[in-house]
């Protein structure tokens, strides 16, 4: 039995067949997730939206076959002169997908020093190249919103729920305030 088939009937789909329509699948998620400001995709919902948007499966594993699928998608934006959709993909921590440095060098020739920096930029001008609604400021490059969600830690079953707050610092003294919002050296 073959890696790669068609959902419906099981028929072997060769890989090469398989990844253009991944492809060209990846595409058109990554540019529809482009039209929303702050729109990115994880690698595994990515993963799981183009095999069922094309109907080809395969038993391997994410991780071998969807890096060279968005480096095919960078390499076709690169080459119309499009920001790199691939940035919209993000690992499930908001962070650049694994890979995405390499990719960027060998799809632009340029180092790439900060992966998420520069996926931020990127990002961001997909979202001004595809026509996503703008912020009254014009927006800027940010972070995933996957960032915030995952600096939160959730511990299962009757632990405790931990989420990081800020530091409220009193004006007149510069200590940290206490839960209560009374600081305690000022009163």
């Amino acid at each position: 039995m073959t890696d790669t088939f068609r959902i419906g009937d099981g028929q072997p789909v060769a890989h090469e067949t398989a990844k253009h329509l991944w492809t060209k699948s990846a595409r058109e998620i990554l540019v529809e997730k482009a039209r929303e400001y702050g729109g990115d995709i994880s690698d595994q919902e990515l993963a799981v939206e183009v095999q069922h948007r094309t109907g080809v499966k395969t038993r391997a594993l994410s991780e071998t076959w969807l890096g060279p699928v968005l480096e095919d998608v960078a390499t076709a934006s690169h080459a119309q002169g499009e920001p790199i959709l691939a940035a919209l993909c993000v690992r499930e921590d908001g962070r650049a997908v694994d890979g995405y440095r390499l990719m960027v060098a060998r799809v632009s020739g340029a180092p790439v020093a900060d992966a998420d920096r520069h996926a931020a930029e990127q990002r961001f001008a997909c979202y001004q190249r595809f026509g996503a609604a703008l912020p009254a400021d014009g927006g800027r490059p940010t972070r995933s919103p996957r960032v915030a969600l995952a600096s939160r830690t959730v511990r299962r079953g009757p632990a405790v729920r931990k989420v990081e707050r800020p530091v409220v610092v009193c004006p007149r003294c510069f200590m940290a305030v206490p839960a209560t919002g009374i600081c305690d050296s000022c009163g």
